[in-house]
Parts: C-alpha cells; sequence; structure tokens
C-alpha cells in the first residue's frame, strides 16, 4: 500500500481477533479527503470493527493506521478526537434531559476565570458552528423534544465542535424517516463542500449511490 496525503485515511493490514474469532483479517482501507466514502457489507461482516478500530474504542492486533499520509497510534477516543476524528453511533449517546447546547459542550465546556462555567459563551459558540455549517437546530431545545433526525444533527455537532476534520457515520438511516435521509445526503454533502470527509457504515445500496462518492 502506498501512503499518501491525498488520503484522510489510510488502515493497512488491519487484523481484530476476539477470542477465536477473527473479526478482521488483514483488511486495507483508503479514503481519499473531502469525500463521502461508504463501507458497505452485510451484518457482521466487520464494518463496525474496522471503524471502531479507527475511533479507538478497538485496539487492532496488527496492522497500521494512517491520517493524511503520517502514521499514528491511536490508544482511545481521546486520541481520535486529538486527530481529528469524530463519529456518530447508530445509538445517540445525548443526555435527554440536557439542552441541544449542553449536549454539545459536554466533557468541553466553556468555563470563565476560577473555571466556573460560562453558559453564554457556550450558547455563543454553538450558534456559531450551527450558522458555520448550516444546521437548522435550536440550541436551547431539550433532547427530548426534538425529533431523531435533529438528534443525529445533534451528534454531529458534537464530533464538529470538537474539530473532526474526519467524521464516521455507523448506520446512519436506520432510524430516519425518508425525508431526514434526504436532509442526512444533503448534510453530508455540505459537511464534504466545506472541507470534512465522511465515512459512511451501511448495507443499503441505493443510499451509497444517493451519496457515496467511492466505495469499499
Amino acid at each position: 500500500m502506498e501512503v499518501s496525503s491525498d488520503y484522510a485515511v489510510q488502515m493497512h493490514g488491519i487484523t481484530k481477533v476476539f477470542g477465536s474469532f477473527k473479526a478482521l483479517d488483514a483488511v486495507d482501507l483508503n479514503v481519499r479527503k473531502q469525500t463521502v466514502h461508504a463501507i458497505l457489507g452485510e451484518n457482521g461482516a466487520g464494518k463496525s470493527t474496522l471503524m471502531n478500530v479507527l475511533y479507538g474504542l478497538y485496539s487492532a492486533d496488527e496492522g497500521e493506521v494512517y491520517l493524511n499520509g503520517e502514521r499514528v497510534s491511536i490508544s482511545g477516543p481521546t486520541d481520535a478526537i486529538a486527530h481529528g476524528i469524530g463519529m456518530v453511533h447508530q445509538h445517540f449517546m445525548l443526555v435527554e434531559n440536557f439542552t441541544v447546547t449542553e449536549n454539545i459542550v459536554l466533557g468541553n465546556e466553556v468555563t470563565k476565570a476560577g473555571g466556573v462555567l460560562d453558559p453564554k459563551r457556550a450558547r455563543e459558540k454553538v450558534l456559531e458552528i450551527v450558522e458555520e455549517y448550516g444546521f437548522d437546530v435550536d440550541p436551547d431545545a431539550k433532547i427530548e423534544d426534538i425529533s431523531v433526525g435533529m438528534q443525529q444533527r445533534v451528534e454531529i455537532l458534537k464530533a464538529l465542535y470538537r474539530g473532526a476534520d474526519t467524521l464516521i457515520l455507523d448506520e446512519p438511516t436506520a432510524v430516519l424517516t425518508p425525508q431526514e435521509i434526504e436532509k442526512l445526503i444533503q448534510i453530508m454533502h455540505d459537511l464534504v463542500s466545506k472541507g470534512k470527509t465522511i465515512i459512511v457504515i451501511t448495507h443499503k445500496l441505493k443510499e451509497i449511490m444517493s451519496s457515496a462518492d467511492e466505495c469499499t
């Protein structure tokens, strides 16, 4: 495999074993910058396992990971985030009785001098990123009061707020209505036009045809 800075992500020879089960066997993946790249396969094919390795949730038993042509070691999600990798899981990780703003900044709160929380500045920062990426999201709404599609956008905003350049979406359309799927595809293309790289885990060929630039 030729390593190149033309690729946002390159994974070479990734092997992952769980007990006696080999979930990944010397897998290679090349994801070009500023594309929507679909990872296609039936259930149990190892799609999510491979992305969990990239995001640091699993450690590969063998193999190498390169980001923008540079070899990196990712030992956990904190490392992945620091390297500009974000992931939106199939099951969202949001606090239902918190607002959109509170969920986006959770774990990365905005503070004043002395470590005091600054909710006003936090809301301003969230509004900035909402407007930058053109998301139709109310920063003051509670998660329990918004649609599933809107909750997914909050998860995407969380990743962008933390500086994600490459965004992994795990089966993102599984819980969406047809209208929400159309909106998500538009969001993905808009993010790519703003310099982001999107990796989509899916098994739905129709959605790949309408959204992906490349497929593995």
